[in-house]
């Protein structure tokens, strides 16, 4: 869990990893507002896909260092 929600560092991290970082939250937080309110299928499906999609590109981006 902390490989998804670390700090961003400006100075470490390039603009796209910061972006990546960022927008894990926005989509879970999307997806929940959904779940809670919305109950639209549809939006489940596609942040379903988003949130996997950018959890894929946050292992490959992070998948080399320590």
């Amino acid at each position: 869990m902390g490989l998804f929600f670390r700090r961003i560092d400006p100075d470490k991290d390039s603009k796209y990893r910061q972006w990546l970082n960022s927008m894990l939250p926005v989509a879970m937080l999307i997806n929940l507002i959904n779940g809670l309110f919305l109950n639209w299928g549809w939006l489940d499906w596609t942040m379903a896909i988003v949130i996997g999609i950018l959890a894929i590109l946050i292992f490959k981006e992070y998948k080399n260092e320590k």
